[in-house]
């Protein structure tokens, strides 16, 4: 069972960190030693879970994962909902759980907002990374090159809010505190904000957790919204294992 912990364990620092970690960095990340590391590295290796790049000295997740993360995906939504319809009900917004797929934010799952003044997008929807709280939630598991080649193509401005240059978005990442809330206030569409968390902790995917609201609404309770939140979110890390 340790040892199952302790791989499990190399495999979540490595979701944490999409551009890879280094043995000694994984044994700072785990408090594992770097022996013990570098042995259960080469296990993960073996399996497909973990690859190493020789042009760098990184290990990353392998591709295994992937061929895994089909089923993996539906249990993620299902672990999340129960969650997001507790949040749904304290804010009576939309609740959107959206995953990092190519150059977008797709959303995967949401609550509905019970109220007629709601804000709504839908499931399957692709959302731009530069402009939307969920976006910016998921570039910020990224490093910077990561974020630098999801951000080439020229960024649309899509309301007169829209930050379009991709080196200020990548900054305003960098500016956001520690309790890494994401806000999105009327840059995607007028009269919408929204506010974002990423979901640490599932090696499957890059996810994360929004809440929709018209501006009134945002202006009004955002300071609960945010606490609430992030609530809903340290749930759901819990229920992953974090």
């Amino acid at each position: 069972m340790r040892l199952i912990s302790r791989a499990a364990a190399i495999l979540r620092a490595l979701a944490d960190h999409g551009d890879g970690l280094s043995l000694g960095k994984i044994a700072t990340e785990t408090g594992l030693v770097r022996a013990t590391v570098q042995r259960i590295v080469g296990a993960l290796e073996a399996e497909g879970f973990v690859t190493t790049n020789p042009l760098t000295p990184g290990v990353s997740l392998g591709a295994e994962l992937a061929r895994i993360a089909g089923s993996a995906h539906r249990d993620v939504i299902s672990m999340c909902r129960p969650h997001m319809k507790i949040l749904n009900k304290h804010v009576n917004d939309t609740i959107d759980l959206t995953i990092l797929q190519g150059s977008t934010a797709v959303v995967v799952e949401q609550i509905h907002a019970p109220h007629t003044l709601k804000v709504v997008t839908h499931v399957g929807t692709p959302l731009p990374l530069h402009c939307t709280a969920s976006g910016k939630a998921h570039l910020s598991r990224l490093s910077v090159e990561q974020c630098k080649t999801l951000l080439t193509m020229p960024l649309r401005n899509y309301t007169s809010q829209t930050l379009s240059d991709a080196n200020a978005v990548i900054a305003s990442l960098h500016s956001t505190p520690e309790d890494f809330i994401f806000r999105d206030v009327e840059e995607y569409s007028e009269g919408v904000c929204a506010i974002a968390a990423p979901i640490r902790g599932i090696i499957t995917g890059n996810y994360a957790l929004s809440i929709l609201q018209t501006r009134q609404r945002y202006d009004a309770q955002s300071g609960d919204a945010e606490r609430l939140l992030l609530e809903c979110r340290d749930a759901i890390e819990r229920a992953a294992g974090l």
